[in-house]
């Protein structure tokens, strides 16, 4: 019985301790005016990580999203930058190039591209890799399809270079 009694007094205390005047609401402040965005946040696959690279350009995947290459072209010379899982942060390797087989016009070329370290990279790695091969930068503005070839820490990747002909750019 005593114990029946401890139960139905707990039961009273505890819902008068949550009645509705110990409760508080803010009322939230009403913006004066349109709100503003200084910039778009970027635009984000289904897969999580960007729809291009930090640079702009055309991202390659490398071993099922362990790394990405972004692809940059069509200035006369072609630059390729070694990029993390989520395709945003920058990776300094220890390749002192890239290798790019490309198609075009049933043709088949490979191009390297060497080391080209940007000043954040620490010696003796690099996360950006460039070539001023001309002929290399026309065939990717004409769509050449293929392969780069890189070694990352001690493993070979491979990633498919493709472009995206369902873009509205």
């Amino acid at each position: 019985m005593k114990i029946h009694l401890f139960a139905l007094t707990l039961a009273c205390f505890t819902l008068l301790g949550c009645s509705e005047n110990d409760v508080q609401v803010s009322e939230a402040t009403q913006a004066s005016g349109p709100v503003e965005i200084d910039e778009m946040p970027p635009m984000i696959e289904m897969d999580g990580h960007p729809e291009h690279g930090p640079h702009g350009g055309e991202l390659v995947e490398l071993g099922k999203e362990a790394f990405h290459i972004e692809v940059m072209h069509g200035t006369g010379a072609v630059a390729m930058y070694v990029l993390d899982g989520s395709a945003t942060q920058p990776v300094a390797i220890e390749a002192d190039k890239l290798t790019v087989s490309l198609k075009h016009d049933g043709k088949v070329k490979s191009f390297e591209l060497p080391a080209d370290p940007q000043a954040e990279d620490a010696s003796g790695k690099s996360s950006r890799f460039a070539s001023a091969n001309a002929e290399m930068d026309q065939w990717l503005e004409a769509e050449a399809e293929g392969a780069v070839i890189v070694q990352i820490e001690g493993k070979s990747y491979t990633g498919k270079i493709s472009h995206d002909h369902n873009h509205d750019d």
